[in-house]
């Protein structure tokens, strides 16, 4: 005799090969809504039969193991072709309201909770259980009282709701303990997104650069914050012209279509606007002087607007753009037009000083841009500024050409009397321990 389980499969199969041949054109208007409210409630039903089942096959000794497959997610892939990742997630819920969200299965066997609601409910409860510190363990009586009010709270909201609820759950069900809880949950969470901050950048090789970034919660509502100053049409401002700024709008809509821009594309032109308003004045200094940008070009480019410029920053990233596109940074904060002789080397910039200045230093880093000596790769802006023709107190100068760009190390060996020091007809300077 069949299985409880595997005959009212059947006759499900045996319900829908019925049902696939009737028109529910036909239906009534009552039967309409009926049928719709009743299949949509039968679906979340049987999903938890589904869940039930998978619990099963991925436990130890189940078909999984039999078959040879890691987990009942895997084993399902493979056979219905549906993706790891939904399959994943079926199991981890089967796996939550069997093995600690009881009530939150029953609700969903008997239609009391939606499955939506379901994954929301447990997604707040698993919140409060996983990973926690010595110290920070939410009490089962809590637990057991958090899941029966979101349970309870299911025949009243929507996900959204439940969701929102369930964020501050402890705040119903334990208000005594809930500020402390939450703060120290707080706090890790902080230290968690600090330790995981990130930022890269990769080159496409075609004029555009992807910047990948995983920043603090908090971080990134402030830059969208600042983004949306450009992005959200404004009262005083056309929809086609975009949020004013000091540089002008940018367009919000396609001025072919007329269709207003992706977000995520107005975001990218707003994250250019934004980094243009920067002030260079408020930057950290950076290798003796304020953190800039060089823009490099000849004047005959520049005039002509032929040719392309190249821009210089952090002292090793060369990057090159138009004519036209020079001029215009060039009329920006922080954007220094170095504009070149016919020889390509940059005027002397220097003064009558002991100290090169943040102007030699700048005209010296568009044709240095690393360590002098030989072989060393760190950036000039991270470098000392060393008298490498006759030191300052041999009666040497502070001119353009005396300035030779030495990392920290490499500087302590020039004036190491252990080392003897030439420099080389390209530059460079090598360093060769005395015998």
């Amino acid at each position: 005799m069949a299985h409880p389980i595997a005959h009212a499969v059947a006759l499900v199969d045996e319900a829908l090969t019925c049902a696939r041949v009737a028109d529910p054109g036909l239906l009534s208007e009552d039967e309409q809504r009926d049928v719709l409210l009743r299949l949509s409630q039968q679906v979340d039903q049987l999903e938890s039969l589904r869940l039930r089942v998978i619990g099963v096959v991925g436990a130890a000794g189940g078909v999984a193991e039999s078959d040879g497959a890691r987990s009942a997610a895997s084993w399902l892939t493979a056979r219905m072709r549906t993706g790891f990742g939904p399959a994943r997630a079926a199991e981890r819920l089967a796996e939550a309201i069997t093995d600690r969200w009881q009530r939150v299965g029953a609700g969903l066997e008997d239609g009391s909770v939606n499955l939506p609601q379901a994954r929301v409910i447990v997604r707040a409860l698993e919140s409060l259980v996983v990973d926690p510190l010595p110290g920070e363990e939410v009490p089962v009586e809590v637990l057991a009282a958090a899941e029966a009010h979101l349970v309870a709270q299911a025949a009243v909201f929507d996900p959204g709701q439940l969701e929102r609820l369930g964020a501050k759950i402890l705040e119903v069900v334990a208000p005594a303990t809930c500020e402390e809880h939450e703060r120290r949950l707080l706090e890790r969470a902080e230290r968690r997104a600090n330790a995981a901050t990130r930022l890269t950048f990769r080159r496409r090789g075609d004029g555009a650069t992807d910047v990948a970034a995983r920043i603090p919660d908090h971080v990134a509502a402030r830059l969208k914050t600042y983004l949306e100053a450009w992005t959200a049409p404004r009262q005083d401002d056309s929809t086609r012209c975009g949020a004013a700024t000091p540089f002008g709008g940018f367009a919000q809509r396609d001025p072919a279509t007329g269709v207003r821009l992706p977000q995520e594309r107005l975001r990218g032109q707003a994250f250019c606007a934004f980094l243009e308003a920067a002030d260079p004045g408020r930057m950290p200094v950076h290798g003796g002087g304020a953190t800039r940008v060089v823009v490099t070009m000849t004047l005959e480019e520049l005039r002509s607007g032929a040719g392309v410029g190249t821009v210089l920053s952090n002292g090793e990233e060369v990057t090159t753009m138009s004519a036209g596109q020079v001029r215009r940074l060039a009329c920006q904060a922080g954007i220094i037009p170095a504009v070149l002789g016919s020889d390509s080397v940059p005027m002397d910039l220097g003064r009558s000083s002991r100290f090169f200045t943040p102007g030699q230093r700048l005209a010296k880093s568009l044709t240095h841009l690393v360590c002098a000596a030989e072989g060393c790769s760190v950036p000039s802006t991270w470098c000392d500024g060393h008298h490498g023709r006759d030191p300052w107190g041999a009666g040497g100068g502070s001119d353009l050409a005396d300035l030779t760009f030495l990392c920290p190390w490499h500087h302590q060996r020039a004036h190491d009397n252990g080392y003897t020091t030439k420099t080389l007809p390209n530059g460079d300077v090598r360093f060769t321990r005395r015998t």
